[in-house]
């Protein structure tokens, strides 16, 4: 009988053996856009621009750090801290006066059993488009997170993901005053870090109400205010390469440098799977995924507003925006 050692090494060869295989195959993909390398020579060469300022900077820093207070507890579902977060979005979402479907801003959902209950809550809101009004744009960001440790500390989870639900917020106060051609759709969605799990609740419920042929587009927002290179990704384009001309329009419109990437191959990890924008993806609907890259502060209870650069985070607000209203 050979040593344990000897079926060990064969283990670890083939592993290795595959790894490299499947790296030469991402390797080998074919994207529609320049690698990042290209990507950030070309931007760091781009005239300085007059920031972005379409959105309600005051209002969109004060729902973060209402969202990412000790006040709400880490956000987890099934918490105090969960609720009131809940129903704070609800009240921002109610003064906006965005529309409701079925007489109602929450859409109830059954998931997995957490802290002795097993509903979720998204919070929904639209805006009727103007010109396609049968036709929907999908905006999330999720609103849930870790809750607390054994030891009580807090994860607060300014970046992930108050970022987001305040971005999401202030761009529904703004298309609230200016309608877009399609109608907005603004979803706050709950238990994303327990399997996306609003997400998939929500395409479901939310297709078989407006038929899934009519959800045009969904943009996803998670983690969008920390950069220490001042980067921000759009996710999704090797998969719907038809939206790039969104990120090449809203380079020209912003400082940041908002890179093509994370599809997979030489472009990074390929994010397609790291939010909720997942569930629209499994269903063919197009998808752009806005994100920076994960910081030392993720998913630690250190991911706090005092780590923000405000500046910055409005600026990736604003630059959302532009995206958003270049959608045609």
């Amino acid at each position: 009988m050979k040593p344990i050692f000897y079926y060990l090494s064969i283990i670890a060869f083939f592993t290795f053996a595959c790894a490299k295989v499947t790296d030469h195959v991402a390797d080998e993909i074919i994207l529609p856009y320049p690698s990042i390398s290209e990507q950030r020579v070309s931007l760091l060469n781009k005239p300085w621009v007059t920031p972005l300022r379409e959105l309600d900077s005051s209002q969109i820093i004060h729902d973060l750090e209402y969202l990412a207070s000790d006040i709400c507890e880490g956000r987890k579902p099934g918490t105090v801290g969960h609720d009131v977060a809940k129903n704070y979005i609800l009240s921002q979402l109610r003064a906006i006066g965005v529309d409701s479907f079925s007489s109602s801003l929450e859409q109830t959902f059954n998931g997995f059993p957490m802290n002795g209950t097993t509903i979720g809550k998204n919070l929904i809101g639209w805006v009727r488009g103007i010109a396609f009004p049968d036709k929907y744009i999908v905006i999330t960001a999720h609103y849930d997170h870790l809750g607390k440790t054994e030891d009580g500390k807090i994860y607060n989870g300014a970046d992930d993901n108050a970022s987001g639900v305040a971005c999401l917020l202030g761009l529904a106060k703004n298309f609230k005053q200016t309608p877009h051609s399609y109608s907005l759709v603004f979803a706050a969605l709950d238990r994303e870090e327990t399997g996306f799990e609003g997400a998939y609740n929500f395409v479901h419920l939310f297709g078989l109400q407006v038929g899934e042929k009519n959800i045009k587009f969904n943009l996803n927002m998670d983690m969008i205010a920390r950069s220490d290179s001042n980067e921000i990704y759009a996710c999704g384009l090797r998969y719907y390469p038809f939206y790039k001309y969104l990120i090449e329009e809203a380079q020209n419109k912003t400082n940041t440098g908002l890179l093509m990437g994370h599809d997979g191959g030489t472009s990074g990890r390929d994010w397609k799977h790291a939010s909720d924008h997942t569930a629209f993806h499994q269903r063919n609907i197009p998808f752009l995924y806005i994100g920076v890259e994960d910081h030392e502060d993720y998913h630690a209870t250190t991911d706090d507003k005092e780590k923000i650069n405000y500046s910055r985070f409005i600026e990736n607000c604003n630059l959302i925006h532009s995206i958003i209203q270049a959608i045609r």
